[in-house]
């Protein structure tokens, strides 16, 4: 009977450390807001999203992206550049940053739904659509969706046209959603991946440009966000597949002017050769590189992509006011 209960005892304690040192690091720090502006309330659905805003003049929404995985801080350097002469209104998709983090199947159709509602929403006439990374792949296909609401798309580095996420989702990444979803197993298995040491090594290697960009404080910010309770839904989902865009089908029937923004350095998650795909799927689009940028340009050259967007945005036909 020892010899029975004494391997059960082991692991009921291996299981116990586990989930208390998931407790522990499930109450790092909030992420903090380094926007500024004004809060504004906005429910989805039953759930709390941040929103802000600040400026005035044509509409201009910003959709972060996968990797600061919270608008309250990847637009910290764009947004109150673009506010001097815009209305801009940033918010968090679902999930991440400051907004509720709920347990749910989270899935494409969800942020695009998210996206168009923002819109709807919004005062201001059609506006102008910023995205990022998998935010831009989302804001592509918001764009298909619901033309009538949207009046001008720019993107930055946008995922979801090679690579992974071109492919169905295959059997093994079905199996790390699961595993990431597990309370305690999933939890561990996350902390792990999203510890200070595997986020800073990921952000000097494959998302910006300069390494010694990645200081302490942007990998503090980047480690409060992915330790929130409920925080590794979203990086769940996104490994498991259920995030795939494959926007190259949407991009031929994108009737919206867009601009297309890319880090000459930008890395095999989204590498630079991508962006003449864009140009030769879509009708309208027109391509501005940034010479000492990854997959953020605008957190590492902010004042010209801003004047890059601007540019954009007064060409041609005025935004709506």
């Amino acid at each position: 009977m020892k010899k029975l209960v004494r391997p059960l005892l082991a692991g009921a304690g291996v299981t116990a450390g586990v989930a208390a040192a998931n407790r522990a690091l499930s109450h790092a720090p909030l992420p903090t807001n380094a926007l500024g502006g004004t809060r504004l309330p906005w429910t989805w659905r039953g759930h709390e999203i941040f929103m802000t805003q600040d400026g005035a003049g044509p509409l201009v929404v910003l959709v972060h992206g996968v990797y600061a995985g919270a608008s309250s801080y990847e637009f910290r350097r764009l947004f109150p550049l673009l506010a001097q002469r815009y209305r801009v209104v940033a918010f968090d998709l679902l999930g991440c940053g400051l907004s509720d983090k709920p347990r749910l199947a989270y899935d494409t159709d969800l942020f695009v739904d998210q996206i168009a509602d923002a819109l709807a929403v919004l005062d201001g006439g059609p506006a102008a659509l910023v995205g990022s990374s998998l935010g831009a792949a989302f804001a592509i296909r918001a764009a298909v969706r619901a033309a009538e609401r949207i009046e001008r798309l720019a993107v930055i580095c946008p995922s979801g046209l090679a690579g992974t996420l071109d492919r169905p989702p295959s059997g093994s990444g079905a199996t790390l959603t699961t595993l990431f979803r597990t309370p305690i197993l999933g939890e561990a298995m996350f902390n792990v991946m999203a510890s200070k040491t595997s986020l800073r090594s990921f952000l000097q290697h494959r998302v910006y440009a300069d390494p010694a960009q990645v200081t302490d404080e942007v990998v503090d910010h980047y480690y409060a966000v992915a330790h929130q309770p409920g925080a590794r839904y979203v990086p769940a989902a996104f490994v498991g597949g259920r995030l795939d865009c494959q926007i190259a089908r949407d991009l031929p029937f994108l009737s919206t002017p867009l601009l297309v923004l890319w880090g000459e350095r930008a890395s095999a998650l989204a590498p630079r050769s991508n962006a003449d795909e864009f140009l030769r799927l879509a009708s309208n689009a027109r391509l501005v590189t940034f010479a000492t940028s990854g997959l953020l340009p605008h957190e590492e050259e902010p004042e010209a992509v801003s004047e890059a967007v601007e540019t954009f945005l007064s060409n041609e036909k005025s935004l709506s006011r």
